[in-house]
């Protein structure tokens, strides 16, 4: 009896001794494994945007997503018109906003409550084309050939010709072409694709008289005139993928004149070096450049940005993608060294329309549809 009642307590108090002793240990390696958990892995953000359609290949290249991950951005991308980008402002959903128009942006950065905004990637509007049809607009003053084999286009001249409503029969040496198909550049659906947009900034300014449309009155005098390069065309793509698509693969007979960028172009040529001999591009004079604007929402939405603008390995990804982009190289140069040849600069380049005198050209045709 006398025994257990001196070795109760001491048994008690080796137990307590274990049991904090267990406590403590237990603490102490918790607080030396959690920093190296967290070390030995990059903590990753997930973030939403929306994109227009020319970007979407370029977000869901691997290549591109490992660059991002090592920014810690995991990034998930819905793609959308620029119109409609700007329409679905939505921080709550989204964190960034990635049109292809300036104008839009301008809509969607205004919304967002003027943030900064970034500019990675950039390309002039273009009509893609073949060397026949060349050939013929060649023949009749219309374009130019120039020293790397593509085009130099009249775009005043060329639209005389569509509001004249001749057909490719009509114009003297067409016998490669002797159709009675209408000359008129094939667009997409101006109500919800920028390159329709981009290539109506352009038809306006030349029917403004050179000058970017800015008043009720000018609006008044140039949408008739604009008007009938959408109307005429029938059915229309909302985005600029499926008809550069249906441009290469039914040729000259689909689409003889087709609005384009510049980036689709020199992508394929990339790509496919062996393949599109017959294709010519066509650079319009005057011409736009179709920027892509990134539109933060969120933090999230800025660190995106700023890795597209700022680090080579995406830039030189974006080159392969037919992008230009700021930085040392801006991709002419390292297509011409794999066999691809772009006008390094172009000097006769004008501005669109502010977003509210598009919005209003693109509604003014939008009701002539219905």
């Amino acid at each position: 009896m006398e025994i257990r009642k001196v070795v109760a307590p001491l048994l008690a108090a080796l137990l307590l001794g274990a049991v904090g002793t267990g406590i403590w240990y237990s603490h102490e390696q918790l607080g030396a494994e959690r920093p190296a958990i967290e070390q030995g892995s990059t903590r990753q953000t997930v973030l939403h945007g929306l994109i227009g359609s020319e970007k979407a290949a370029f977000f869901a290249d691997a290549r591109v997503q490992q660059v991002l991950a090592g920014h810690g951005l995991d990034v998930v991308v819905e793609k959308a018109g620029s119109r409609a980008i700007a329409a679905r402002f939505d921080p709550q959903h989204y964190d960034f906003g990635f049109p292809s128009g300036a104008p839009a942006a301008a809509e969607l950065r205004r919304l967002a409550g003027n943030p900064n905004v970034y500019t990675p990637f950039y390309t002039p509007l273009v009509i893609a084309s073949w060397q026949p049809i060349a050939a013929i607009l060649v023949a009749n003053g219309i374009a130019r050939a120039d020293a790397d084999g593509d085009y130099q286009l009249d775009l005043k001249a060329l639209l005389a010709l569509v509001g004249q409503g001749r057909r490719w029969r009509d114009l003297p040496h067409s016998e490669a072409f002797a159709t009675g198909k209408s000359v008129l550049p094939m667009s997409t659906d101006v109500r919800s694709s920028n390159s329709a947009a981009m290539y109506l900034s352009l038809a306006s300014y030349l029917a403004n008289g050179e000058q970017v449309v800015q008043s009720g009155e000018q609006l008044a005098q140039v949408l008739p005139q604009v008007a009938p390069l959408f109307l005429r065309q029938g059915f229309q793509e909302s985005s600029s993928a499926d008809p550069f698509e249906d441009y290469l693969a039914l040729g000259m007979g689909k689409a003889p004149l087709l609005v384009a960028y510049e980036s689709q172009l020199v992508e394929f040529r990339l790509r496919h070096p062996q393949a599109g001999g017959d294709i010519a591009v066509l650079y319009p004079r005057p011409t736009i450049y179709s920027k892509h604007v990134l539109v933060p929402f969120t933090p999230a939405g800025a660190r995106l940005g700023e890795a597209l603008e700022n680090d080579p390995e995406l830039r030189k990804l974006a080159h392969e993608y037919g992008f230009r982009t700021g930085g040392d190289e801006h991709g002419p140069r390292g297509w011409r060294e794999q066999g691809v040849k772009v006008p390094a600069q172009l000097v006769d380049v004008i501005e669109p329309p502010s977003h509210e005198w598009l919005e209003r050209l693109i509604e003014g045709i939008e009701q002539q549809y219905r």
